[in-house]
């Protein structure tokens, strides 16, 4: 079984510069939505057998047009979640922005993983809800054909596939990007 990691669309909260991982209103940018279309074109080729979002909306937009162009449904997943901030929630300012960083970077770094973002959820939160998930979709689907699809989140996804995957470091995924609908291919 193959599995695509995949980040959502562009965002209305990420042209804002909103930390937006909890109580999310911020949907797709047309931009987003265009990617989102992209994206389920360079799908329509693989046998996506399953559709997994993280319940965020901006998720689930990009989702929904997946699973349109593909003929699948969507399995929405908590596991998929951005991390919540708690209280840098609905900020933009560049405090809250300084404060996500220099814990977001600690973690990365291996450090304070122990650490709640803004009173939110900690790396070892994350850790509790998204390893178990995927580990039980490996087990679940194993020597099974097809491909997931499993549409997340930047943070989510810079910090949690470094513990699944041998070959990604912390500190090689910190030197990659992972723009908005950049893919990720684990066999």
């Amino acid at each position: 079984m193959r599995f695509f990691f995949t980040r959502h669309g562009e965002s209305y909260a990420n042209t804002a510069r909103v930390i937006s991982n909890r109580d999310d209103a911020y949907g797709l940018t047309p931009l987003g939505v265009q990617q989102a279309e992209t994206l389920a074109d360079r799908f329509v080729t693989e046998n996506i057998v399953r559709l997994y979002s993280s319940p965020l909306l901006r998720a689930q937009e990009t989702s929904r047009i997946l699973a349109e162009k593909l003929g699948v449904p969507v399995i929405i997943e908590d596991a998929l979640r951005e991390n919540d901030c708690g209280a840098l929630e609905g900020r933009g300012d560049e405090t809250a922005w300084a404060d996500f960083i220099e814990i977001f970077q600690a973690w990365m770094q291996g450090k304070n993983r122990d650490i709640k973002i803004g009173g939110g959820e900690s790396f070892d939160d994350i850790t509790h809800r998204f390893t178990p998930f995927i580990n039980n979709l490996v087990h679940e689907t194993h020597g099974q054909n097809g491909s997931l699809l499993l549409v997340s989140h930047g943070g989510v996804l810079y910090t949690m596939l470094p513990l699944l995957f041998e070959n990604i470091s912390h500190e090689y995924a910190v030197a990659r990007i992972i723009s908005n609908t950049s893919i990720i291919i684990a066999d």
